[in-house]
């Protein structure tokens, strides 16, 4: 009986540490950001019982497996990671300032210009995808541009606020310099805590639209979730429309397959380049992350041009290799005929360019080896 109350003891302990870290975390570490009123979040069709939720039934990894994936996670035999430092090249942009012209900044930031006018979307350029400085995915390296360097931007868009998309030292750095924040119902919270004037924020649910410059931004549907620290879903999450003075572009963000990809192209269609997520997938996750054959099927259900893919070759998040994705998807979109663009992180480039497939092999013992 003494064992067995000194158990119990411990077990208390244990569980009042992990409380008193949950909440030092929660309100002393800003990077975790600052949940919504729920109040204001049940004015939202998609939010039921406390929780936002997707347009079809989606489920996500459940806790009776996380066992199993950390055990495959540290057994697993891949190449984890690039085995040497991306090398990005000066590139400068066109001089015709009437085409668009993109820049990949890794992983799903992604820049755009055109005609004098800068937007970033999902603005993840910090050195970890985590709350924490000392631990979490770590980038395989700098960003090609850092939040400093970055210019003047008409508007910054958000797809939801995973730790890979929404990074609080560059909303730091780049308030000043942005315009206006276009983020999914809830994100608002986290940006005004961060210090950003809620005159800059507009907070949309899906089909929202704000046109302004020569600028349409609208929220369109996904199939997501979201999450700081251990909240889960009391914050909505979208893809992008920008349609940049006629260039239309699709912006997928982080989304799982589903039915809404025609409805969009429907309504906002058709689309000069789709970017689309082909990375960080496992079937324990998939209604909430494509592989990169998924990402081929959402581009068939869309009129757009061309298809650039984004989520992949920035951090480790996933059982696969670092490189199966893009390997997967050049290999199947070569098969199907899909007009791609795999375009190195860090150089500018306009719709027109040739997609440069395989500049990633470089990086990669396993693949420059055979």
């Amino acid at each position: 009986m003494k064992t067995f109350i000194k158990i119990i003891k411990g077990l208390l302990i244990v569980v009042a540490f992990f409380i008193l870290g949950y909440y030092m975390v929660k309100y002393f570490v800003p990077s975790v950001g600052k949940a919504p009123n729920k109040e204001e979040m049940a004015t939202s069709p998609y939010y039921h019982k406390g929780k936002f939720v997707n347009s079809i039934q989606t489920t996500s990894a459940e806790f009776t497996q996380v066992p199993r994936i950390l055990r495959n996670y540290f057994k697993r035999d891949v190449e984890t990671n690039p085995t040497k430092d991306y090398v990005f090249t000066e590139n400068n942009k066109q001089e015709n300032d009437s085409i668009l012209q993109v820049n990949w900044l890794g992983h799903a930031a992604v820049l755009f210009y055109k005609n004098g006018k800068y937007v970033l979307a999902d603005p993840m350029l910090g050195e970890r995808a985590s709350p924490f400085n000392f631990m979490g995915p770590e980038r395989f390296s700098a960003p090609p541009i850092s939040s400093e360097d970055l210019p003047e931007l008409e508007a910054v868009v958000i797809s939801h606020d995973h730790y890979d998309h929404l990074d609080y030292e560059t909303i730091k750095k780049i308030t000043a310099k942005t315009k206006y924040f276009f983020v999914p119902t809830g994100v608002k919270a986290s940006l005004e805590y961060w210090g950003v004037p809620a005159e800059k924020i507009k907070e949309f649910s899906w089909w929202d639209t704000h046109t302004e410059d020569g600028i349409t931004i609208t929220a369109t549907p996904a199939r997501h979730f979201s999450g700081r620290l251990l909240s889960q879903n009391n914050t909505f999450w979208a893809s992008w429309v920008i349609e940049m003075e006629g260039d239309n572009i699709y912006f997928g963000g982080d989304t799982g397959i589903f039915d809404g990809f025609k409805e969009i192209d429907e309504k906002l269609g058709p689309f000069d380049v789709a970017f689309m997520p082909i990375g960080a997938y496992n079937e324990a996750w998939h209604d909430i992350h494509m592989d990169p054959i998924e990402a081929i099927e959402a581009f068939q259900k869309m009129r757009a041009k061309k298809l650039f893919p984004i989520h992949w070759g920035t951090f480790d998040l996933a059982l696969h290799s670092w490189y199966e994705p893009i390997l997967d998807l050049e290999k199947e979109a070569a098969e199907k005929e899909i007009p791609l663009l795999s375009i190195p992180q860090g150089k500018w480039f306009s719709l027109d360019a040739k997609s440069e497939n395989g500049w990633w092999k470089q990086y990669s013992e396993e693949i420059s080896s055979e």
